[in-house]
């Protein structure tokens, strides 16, 4: 059983957000696979850390990516969108540092646990309206 599933997202109306959702959803999922495993002493640390690790870079890109597209079509809830990302940003960070600094897995597997419904809430009321306004501003160029 998956922690998310594609399911439960609006279909995007920029390709590129679409499949970066995807991609996304899939790191996670190996994450919280990986934490498990960890959690019940089945795994050692070096593949949760990879993953992690690539989780990270791929947020990073996913969100420096919509935020590029949302500046240069003028999206007027810029801000809000920025805002919301670089909250969940932080709270990667922080659980990430809790993880590499002090090994507590556990801080790991809280924000795993936690993503699902913020990825949902996120994207289906926040990205599935600025997809439909790029997709508009792509189609006028």
């Amino acid at each position: 059983m998956a922690l998310i599933y594609v399911e439960q997202l609006e279909e995007m109306d920029v390709n590129e957000m679409q499949t970066t959702h995807e991609n996304e959803m899939k790191i996670l999922n190996e994450i919280e696979k990986l934490a498990t495993l960890y959690e019940m002493k089945r795994s050692d640390a070096t593949e949760l850390d990879k993953k992690l690790n690539e989780y990270v870079v791929h947020v990073k890109k996913h969100f420096a990516n919509e935020e590029e597209l949302m500046k240069k079509y003028d999206f007027p809830s810029y801000t809000m969108h920025k805002t919301a990302h670089d909250a969940f940003l932080e709270d990667l960070n922080h659980s990430s540092r809790e993880w590499k600094n002090f090994g507590d897995y556990k801080k790991i597997i809280n924000f795993i646990r936690k993503t699902p419904e913020w990825i949902v809430l996120h994207v289906n009321s926040v990205d599935a309206p600025t997809a439909n306004y790029l997709a508009k501003k792509m189609q006028e160029e």
